[in-house]
């Protein structure tokens, strides 16, 4: 039943996808593990006989470490996912339970085996850093650890805890803000070491292995999303719109109705612009970003040159912009 909603989703909104090709289809926001692989075969059929992908689209599929079977991830190779995104935080046993992960580390382990094992998927790791009672030591030892395994990409993330959450309605001890900055040299030093190379604040690959995903939404680019509670951003030559699908299944099934369409545009639109292309590590050439920037931002964008954190040549931040990239982004309130 989700599945012929899905689809249902995706055929509506071919008055937004407007003749254009998906570089990138992501299969995740949950658990998509728990779905049979010919469900997901359907979804991929419909996408090719439509000629809705590019050629060697990047499919990316998420996984919690107790969920990569080798049978299973031999049949989603077989229909044409060639990317897995593993959530393993942490191969540190006490962090997970910090986290209250449901996988210890050895089932991390495991899951980075079968996946290397089958050579036509490019495999991810997350991790996340600033963990209760984690310390330097655990930390680099995560990282050293992630560096040691056959694996292209990283996602690294700093624990945020949000409001109206289990982890906010405790009193949780965090590091402090020293040792979050000196866990992000140690990771620095080791990942470079190590052969990868930070593209975006939260990502790291060896050489021709970033996320085609992930750099589509940095640079501006449109995306589409379906299932339950899913985001998207569309553009066209008079706007530019974010709305989400309901979130409730059962509704959703029902309905793939959209819910909070909004148009962004001037000062809300100087912001989002910031919040994604200064993400970017090396900066970005005019030609890279799939809009024409707005004169408002470009007016704010020449403070953060004359004040040294934004670059003068391309889009992007220097490097003491990128240090302290939070701060460099109020200039576009």
């Amino acid at each position: 039943m989700l599945i012929s909603a899905i689809l249902r989703d995706l055929e509506k909104s071919k008055e937004y996808i407007s003749d254009r090709k998906f570089v990138s289809v992501y299969f995740g926001g949950g658990t998509p593990s728990l779905t049979k692989s010919k469900n997901i075969e359907k979804i991929l059929l419909v996408l090719t006989t439509n000629k809705m992908l590019v050629k060697d689209c990047e499919i990316s599929f998420e996984f919690n470490p107790k969920e990569v079977d080798a049978s299973y991830l031999a049949d989603l190779s077989n229909i044409g996912i060639n990317r897995a995104s593993i959530g393993i935080q942490s191969f540190d046993n006490q962090s997970l339970k910090s986290l209250e992960r449901n996988h210890d580390a050895a089932e991390a382990f495991k899951a980075i085996e079968i996946i290397s094992s089958i050579k036509t998927i490019k495999t991810s790791v997350d991790l996340i850093y600033g963990v209760m009672g984690q310390t330097l030591d655990s930390f680099e030892k995560d990282i050293k650890t992630f560096c040691s395994q056959d694996v292209s990409h990283l996602s690294l993330y700093q624990l945020t805890i949000e409001p109206n959450t289990i982890f906010y309605k405790k009193e949780l001890l965090l590091p402090d803000e020293g040792a979050i900055e000196k866990m992000e040299f140690i990771a620095k030093d080791l990942l470079e070491k190590n052969g990868f190379q930070q593209y975006e604040v939260s990502s790291w690959s060896k050489p021709g292995y970033e996320s085609q995903h992930n750099l589509n939404y940095w640079q501006f680019g449109d995306f589409l999303g379906v299932g339950p509670g899913s985001h998207s951003k569309i553009s066209n030559k008079q706007e530019i719109i974010r709305y989400r699908k309901i979130r409730p299944l059962e509704g959703y099934i029902q309905n793939q109705k959209s819910a909070d369409l909004k148009t962004i545009a001037g000062n809300e639109l100087d912001m989002d612009l910031a919040m994604n292309l200064l993400r970017i590590k090396n900066g970005l050439q005019h030609q890279d970003i799939t809009i024409d920037l707005p004169a408002s931002f470009l007016k704010k964008y020449q403070r953060g040159v004359d004040e040294g954190l934004l670059l003068k040549d391309k889009i992007g931040a220097t490097q003491k912009g990128y240090q302290f990239l939070n701060e460099t982004i109020q200039l576009f309130f």
